[in-house]
């Protein structure tokens, strides 16, 4: 029989001699003494404990270790279960590291390969919170380092590490287009976490020619990278306006990774593969960068005479819709914006008073003048309102009560018929057209309107840069609407020739015109004809997209081009009959500002008269009549451009 341990039964219980207190719970009585006795001695059956209530702590303590291990248990098994490839994804995560290798955009050419756009190194600073020195101390010297070289606020980089987290394993962007010289110093002080980066940036060869067209690329914004997180990253470009907006899909390349393996101390270990960047799809444009340089020349030269500031000019091949020529002037240089516009030079674009920013062409919307008239001519005579042969005395215009409509010309043009009033662009004639007089009944506004939206005015045009305003086509609803005042025959009258509240942009009426020169095709205008792949394979050839047809009998339309051509034999454009050339056309000068004391000049043609090949719309803001500041332009232009063909 073993002896009880009664030393050790005396120090685990703490129990004194003479003392009938033990001290674990100052409650201890001979029965308790009895039952841990037993315990220890192995040899004898355990005394009754008459209290129960005495034993009570070693049950709370026991439920308390259950239910702890239970907790655990459960923890565990949703960890291993139910989180466990999310939290495998995520140690991944932290091991594996991926470079991006930035993919440069595809390259914009003219109709001849001459490339406008090309892509050049740009240096970009980042940092990746994950890969920070875990230590404080270490960690901020390491960020004022960065923040001495680049010559920025270490405030902000922490502001911006902050706001991600430390665990963030994506690179933040901390300075951008830094020198050379920045990034060369950053690499040699091997700054753990800050990296640089290469970003290929736009670099923009047009000499600000076509800026409204190409458009440029600038960082994307939170707004931008919403919802389209699975093709670009935070420190990505993207197009912002023109072709480089509307072609986006295209233009943009598919980035290539370097993929590497790190210890956890964010050093690399392994490389564990590349895959290459592909490069973005180019365009090819209908547009000629010859014929563009030679009508801003031209353009500038006259306005120079006329200390005009502001014009626009479109050229088309009216065969096919295609841009031949995009001129805005001013202008301003789209490297600006692509490698990061500083906000003085923003305060001076959206300050100048020229407005460089507005694209003329496209957005700017104006009283047409007389440039209407061929269109308003073809609904006429598709209406049955006059004929060939419908004449009307032109005598100086027309008097309706107190209200007088004049003729330009002093005098009147005498007996004239719808040739005549197009090529001398007589007013009496059309106000007969629009409202009626001498017997010819008039369209009248609802008419009027329904023609000329047939030649796509009142609507955008659905060129392919996008940006572009629709103009107005009062009628009288429109007026009511508006300014809330009723229509009479003087709105008519005026809307006749082009005057009151009807606006176009050059871009309708050069579109127009183009219908007028092919037989009654309105095309959609676009500028690019191709989609070529980095081995200038065709990748998507864009074809003529017809927007409406055999709206106008082609005997109407035909009739419309005398009157066209007349107007370099005998009317208000004799200045191109030297040309080698046969041209028709129309002159235009558009009246606005307060009280109608300012003139816009307009002149809109296409050439060879036959057979044309090419669509011009010219417009000087303020200038004067067209036949004295547009067609100088356009001689110019078709001198050069007929000359020049192969």
């Amino acid at each position: 029989m073993k002896k009880p341990r009664k030393d050790l039964f005396k120090k685990l219980v703490g129990l004194e001699e003479g003392n009938k207190k033990w001290r674990l719970g100052e409650s201890g009585t001979k029965e308790s003494e009895k039952w841990i006795f037993h315990i220890l001695s192995a040899d004898q059956e355990a005394p009754k404990i008459e209290n129960d209530r005495r034993i009570k702590p070693f049950v709370v303590i026991a439920f308390i270790c259950a239910m702890l291990f239970l907790v655990l248990f459960g923890r565990i098994s949703y960890l291993e279960l139910y989180k466990g490839s999310q939290n495998m994804a995520l140690a991944e995560d932290n091991r594996m590291r991926e470079t991006v290798v930035r993919a440069p955009r595809g390259i914009i050419y003219d109709t001849n390969h001459v490339k406008l756009v090309r892509n050049t190194p740009s240096y970009d600073v980042t940092v990746i919170p994950m890969d920070l020195p875990r230590d404080k101390k270490t960690r901020d010297d390491t960020l004022s380092q960065a923040a001495q070289i680049l010559g920025i606020s270490i405030g902000d980089i922490q502001k911006q590490i902050q706001d991600k987290g430390l665990d963030y394993s994506q690179p933040i962007l901390i300075k951008d287009n830094v020198s050379r010289d920045e990034s060369f110093v950053i690499d040699a002080k091997g700054l753990k976490g800050v990296t640089v980066s290469v970003n290929p940036i736009r670099d923009y060869m047009d000499g600000g020619l076509l800026s409204h067209v190409l458009g440029y690329v600038g960082r994307i914004s939170a707004d931008e990278l919403k919802g389209n997180e699975d093709k670009y990253r935070m420190t990505d470009y993207i197009g912002k306006t023109g072709l480089e907006k509307s072609y986006e899909d295209v233009l943009k390349g598919r980035d290539g990774t370097q993929r590497y393996e790190v210890d956890s101390t964010g050093k690399v270990v392994k490389f564990l593969g590349q895959q290459d960047p592909q490069l973005g799809d180019s365009l090819v444009l209908s547009l000629d960068f010859g014929l563009e340089q030679e009508l801003a020349k031209a353009m500038q030269n006259e306005m120079q005479k006329v200390h005009a500031t502001k014009a626009t000019a479109i050229a088309m091949d009216p065969r096919t819709g295609g841009i031949l020529a995009y001129v805005d002037i001013p202008t301003y240089d789209d490297n600006l914006f692509s490698k990061g516009i500083s906000t003085a030079d923003y305060s001076n674009l959206l300050n100048n008073p020229d407005n460089p920013l507005l694209a003329r062409g496209l957005s700017g919307e104006y009283p047409s003048g007389s440039v209407i008239k061929p269109f308003i001519a073809s609904g006429a005579l598709q209406e049955g309102t006059i004929t060939e042969n419908s004449t009307v005395d032109s005598t100086g215009g027309i008097h309706v009560g107190s209200w007088f409509f004049p003729d330009w010309k002093a005098g009147g043009h005498g007996i004239t018929n719808v040739e005549k009033a197009i090529a001398d662009s007589v007013n009496t004639f059309f106000y007969a057209v629009a409202g009626g007089y001498q017997g010819i009944p008039g369209l009248g506004p609802d008419k009027i309107k329904h023609y000329l939206d047939l030649f796509g005015f009142d609507k955008a045009t659905g060129v392919d840069i996008g940006g572009e305003s629709k103009g107005s086509i009062p009628d009288p609803e429109w007026k009511k609407r508006v300014k809330n005042e009723d229509w009479y025959l003087g709105d008519t009258y005026h809307m006749g020739i082009g005057q009151g509240d009807l606006l176009v942009t050059p871009l309708q009426i050069s579109n127009a015109t183009c219908a007028i020169a092919n037989g009654g095709t309105l095309y959609q205008p676009h500028f690019v004809r191709q989609e070529v792949d980095e081995n200038d394979k065709v990748v998507k050839t864009i074809q003529p997209e017809v927007i409406r047809k055999n709206f106008i009998d082609p005997k109407n339309i035909a009739i419309v081009q005398k009157g066209m051509r007349q107007t370099i034999t005998d009317g208000s454009a004799q200045a191109l009959k030297t040309l080698p050339v046969a041209i028709s056309g129309k002159t235009g000068t558009a009246q606005f500002g307060p009280n109608n004391e300012f003139e816009h000049g307009w002149f809109t043609s296409f050439a060879p008269s036959d057979n044309p090949q090419i669509e011009m719309t010219i417009l000087v803001e303020g200038s004067g009549g067209g036949d004295a500041t547009a067609v100088p332009i356009a001689k110019e232009v078709y001198q050069w451009y007929f000359s020049n063909r192969k």
